[in-house]
């Protein structure tokens, strides 16, 4: 059996489910200890080949302590790790400004402790305003205490210019993974939610069962079209003929299929002409902008020919449906529910006089 390889990728993402705030939180801090991590072995170095590393031994057991809480990622909560990592992080503060002074001591390292405290809590206002008091207030209080107290080490310009280049390297990286981790977090959350806000969209326009728009959607449509001066349109409303004899005796499951196979149809001959939705049950509405009755007339003769010449099939068996169109124009006098009520008429005027057919 083949041992699994070591990734560094898998190291770093381990548990990490990048739709949770807590997973992405504990990422952010697993590459801030990395990076710390690696600023850490880069002073070892520094202090060794400066000679100074004996006279602060003492930081030998900072890089261990830092390694093992990079594990607390694992296995503790957000405010846990982020406590551990600023306790840490504050603790070789204070340690290197009495060991250097205020001019080389690590306090710069307040400003990114101060970022990822707003993430490590959302809701407790007031402790984050506490701890902006607190880092504050240590900020302060280290450099007076860096003015007063003599460095333990004294440290030359040069040895000095290279521990600010590496304070403000690891500092510049570690600003950079915050706001890299959290503006793709937020990139990503806006787009979720403009497509589920998308999909919400659709699914209130739309029949679900069709893909057809849906009665409100029309009726916006329908407005829209009447708002437009001196508008000319038509509409017509199409009823599937003897749809309850196929239900009953062919069952629900082939109605639907009649419905999305017609729909399907209907959907694809109004793209360059106009509107059709679900009406309701086994009723469609058309909408033909810029269009007289008798052009539109035409139209659904179309319709209603193709309607009955094409079998529908499903589950083995075949049937032909027909179907009855109401057709009546627009006139600016006439409010939405009179028109389409003006159309039904005629649907049932058809209905009556024998089905399969289309009144104007």
């Amino acid at each position: 059996m083949k041992k699994a390889k070591f990734s560094p990728k898998d190291f770093l993402l381990k548990n990490i489910n990048f739709d949770s705030e807590e997973s992405q939180f504990m990422l952010m801090m697993r590459m801030y200890y990395i990076i710390t991590a690696v600023y850490i072995v880069a002073f070892y170095i520094f202090a060794a080949v400066t000679g100074i590393f004996k006279e602060m031994a003492i930081i030998a057991v900072w890089l261990p302590l830092h390694i093992a809480c990079y594990f607390t990622t694992y296995r503790c909560g957000r405010r846990v790790v982020f406590h551990i990592f600023s306790g840490g992080i504050l603790t070789w503060l204070i340690y290197s400004v009495y060991l250097m002074g205020e001019d080389y001591g690590a306090h710069y390292f307040i400003y990114p402790l101060m970022v990822i405290s707003f993430f490590a809590t959302y809701k407790n206002f007031y402790g984050k305003v506490a701890y902006m008091a607190f880092l504050l207030a240590l900020n302060i209080g280290v450099y007076y205490f860096g003015k007063v107290h003599e460095p333990v080490i004294l440290i030359t310009d040069k040895q000095g210019d290279i521990i600010n280049i590496m304070y403000t390297v690891t500092l510049f990286v570690c600003m950079f993974a915050i706001c890299f981790i959290f503006s793709n977090t937020n990139q990503t959350a806006l787009e979720k939610l403009n497509s589920y806000n998308r999909r919400l969209k659709k699914e209130a326009e739309t029949d679900a069962l069709t893909g057809l728009i849906n009665r409100r959607s029309m009726y916006r449509v329908l407005e829209e079209n009447m708002n437009v001066k001196d508008t000319n349109f038509t509409v017509a409303i199409g009823d599937i003929d003897f749809f309850k004899k196929i239900n009953d005796s062919k069952g629900h499951n082939f109605g639907d299929e009649v419905l999305k196979n017609i729909s399907e149809y209907f959907l694809a001959y109004m793209s360059d002409k106009g509107f059709v939705c679900r009406w309701g049950g086994e009723e469609f509405l058309f909408l033909f902008p810029s269009c007289n009755a008798d052009t539109a007339y035409e139209y659904v003769l179309e319709l209603r020919q193709h309607i009955e010449s094409t079998p529908i099939t499903y589950g083995g068996e075949t049937i032909h449906v027909t179907m009855t169109f109401g057709v009546e124009e627009y006139k600016s006098e006439l409010m939405v529910t009179e028109l389409i009520h003006k159309a039904d008429d005629k649907l049932y005027t058809g209905k009556n006089s024998g089905r399969n057919t289309v009144i104007i």
